[in-house]
């Protein structure tokens, strides 16, 4: 592990360190928390800017915002109580 990537991790543990209230025992699980976070934040793909998306992307976007709910909830039945046999 480098010196910079152990740095940013020693500074997002002490974050979530104080976040939580500074409690003591615990910088073990706050260190692998942060590690995790630390890494994931480095595997994540790189996104585009929304200025610098193509037209095809922007209506794709579009098209998807208003399909949403891509389907009705389902329809709600109230019970009366009554059996059928």
């Amino acid at each position: 592990m480098d010196q910079q990537q152990e740095q940013r991790i020693r500074d997002r543990a002490y974050q979530l360190w104080q976040k939580e209230g500074s409690p003591e025992g615990r910088d073990q699980e706050f260190w692998e928390r942060a590690r995790l976070m630390i890494q994931a934040e480095a595997a994540a793909p790189i996104k585009t800017p929304l200025s610098q998306r193509s037209a095809d992307e922007v209506k794709a976007d579009q098209a998807a915002k208003e399909s949403f709910p891509a389907s009705d909830p389902p329809a709600f039945a109230a019970t009366t109580g009554t059996r059928t046999q």
